[in-house]
């Protein structure tokens, strides 16, 4: 018998599905020390205390926090959720694209203070120039939508491939400067890997246009603190929007609160903020486990791991 750590919230009809794959696997929803599997992400500093795991399935598609020295074994088999959250970020980055673009926020923000004031000038929609860094899955389907509006699109990714319809221009990571240099949104979709941490700094910025905006759903660590703040202070662009930080969760006399050019989110753009998205994930979790149990190769194998 198998014993499988579930770390989701499942309703009993999910529960009894993952329950009916085999009876080789006995799932639990609670941590024990000898459970062979976990399913969902689990706090990385938490995994030495499973001395029998075998394999960890993550809920999420970023893994940076697992694939550190020290967090899995070596021998332990570590599998990501490719494919599952492209949707559901895709669409939180395009509505708050939308948001920012047009005013939103600071129609939000004049209402809580019970103030009528007209923001001034917007940007049309179908006349955008959007470039996104970091051109995989969530990138590719981003990119769709923003070429259904009539954007123009530009790609930034590690490695050149041919060119999709949905884009106009590609370009590699090393003309990334270029890329975004004149652009009316920036949209960061980094991993947290070593390459990327600082990767924008007030140069970067600077390198933009003053009436861009930026929107990073990647990771929190592409740029300090301190450059944001510099940026913001300064105006260098015209607005920034975070779902991810450093420090998670941001606290709560943190001064970024206090920015009206920024637009704070806590880490939602995915994650089973939809419901397909579970649907999808639990679909992609029962078939790894019966890969697992006949000793079939799984899908979505993380081999990368600090030395």
């Amino acid at each position: 018998m198998k014993k499988v750590f579930v770390n989701l919230k499942l309703n009993d009809n999910q529960k009894e599905r993952l329950e009916n794959i085999s009876e080789e696997l006995k799932m639990v929803y609670e941590p024990e020390e000898d459970v062979e599997i976990i399913v969902g992400n689990y706090a990385p500093s938490e995994m030495k205390n499973f001395p029998n795991l075998k394999w960890f399935q993550a809920s999420a598609v970023g893994v940076d926090n697992y694939v550190k020295k020290g967090i899995l074994n070596d021998d332990v088999v570590m599998t990501n959720a490719v494919d599952i959250h492209s949707t559901e970020v895709a669409q939180h980055v395009f509505a708050t694209m939308l948001t920012m673009v047009k005013k939103l926020y600071l129609y939000r923000d004049d209402q809580s203070k019970a103030l009528w004031t007209d923001e001034g000038k917007v940007k049309d929609l179908s006349k955008l120039r959007v470039a996104i860094v970091g051109f995989g899955d969530i990138g590719k389907n981003l990119a769709r939508q923003c070429k259904a509006l009539g954007m123009y699109v530009i790609g930034v990714k590690r490695t050149m491939v041919d060119k999709p319809d949905y884009i106009d221009e590609l370009y590699t990571n090393d003309h990334m400067l270029e890329a975004i240099r004149d652009v009316d949104v920036v949209v960061t979709l980094l991993p947290g890997i070593p390459e990327n941490v600082g990767l924008f700094t007030v140069d970067t910025f600077k390198a933009m246009r003053k009436d861009a905006i930026l929107i990073n759903a990647g990771r929190g660590n592409l740029y300090t603190e301190e450059t944001l703040k510099e940026v913001l202070d300064n105006k260098i662009i015209e607005a920034v929007a975070m779902d991810v930080f450093i420090k998670e969760p941001l606290d709560s006399d943190s001064l970024l609160w206090q920015y009206r050019n920024l637009v704070i989110t806590p880490h939602v753009a995915g994650f089973f903020h939809v419901d397909s998205a579970l649907e999808d994930f639990l679909d992609l979790v029962e078939e790894n486990l019966k890969r697992y149990l006949n000793n079939e190769e799984l899908k979505y194998v993380v081999s990368e791991r600090e030395k």
